[in-house]
């Protein structure tokens, strides 16, 4: 077999022919097979078949638009990003409530991480209050790192105090949306 597009020209014929049953003109884009020609290919016996997926290169292009697909990885990079923080905060023992606020993250999703993850009974439930010293500590430390975006705050303040998220939400919540 030649080179990597005909061997994607054959692969994308093979699929074409596979499902040729279940085709139509509008499952195109173009538009550029008509109802009358998917009939008629679906009318070819496998000898025929097998023969137009060899000479696939002569009728498919493969076309890779580069710059589309750097704009998909940097997406790609972009949302790996995301998941990480999320991830960070999901250790830091985030409550669902805190991941629903800031990263719009629904009940399932927050179970589904926390498996991945092998975080088990952490962050479940109503976390132990804090002393009225920590407290004060916490809500200090959050007024005083009031220029970060609110993620990075809540981080920043977990690693000075070395407290969990979920006791950190549970000081500030009633006081932060005032």
């Amino acid at each position: 077999m030649g080179n990597f597009e005909e061997k994607m020209c054959r692969s994308a014929a093979k699929k074409l022919m596979s499902s040729l049953e279940s085709l139509q003109s509008i499952h195109f884009e173009t538009h550029k097979l008509s109802d009358e020609l998917l009939t008629t290919l679906s009318k070819l016996n496998l000898t025929e078949q097998t023969f137009l997926v060899s000479r696939a290169r002569h009728y498919l292009l493969i076309d890779i638009n580069t710059s589309a697909l750097k704009r998909q990885i940097k997406e790609l990079e972009s949302k790996r990003e995301e998941q990480e923080i999320e991830d960070t905060y999901l250790l830091h023992g985030a409550p669902l409530v805190l991941m629903r606020r800031l990263f719009g993250m629904h009940a399932s999703e927050f179970s589904r991480r926390r498996n991945i993850l092998n975080i088990r009974g952490v962050g479940s439930g109503r976390p132990p209050s804090c002393n009225e010293e920590t407290d004060h500590l916490v809500w200090k430390l959050w007024q005083h790192h009031k220029q970060l975006e609110e993620r990075q705050r809540f981080l920043k303040i977990a690693h000075q105090t070395g407290l969990d998220l979920h006791l950190i939400w549970s000081t500030l919540r009633d006081h932060i949306d005032k």
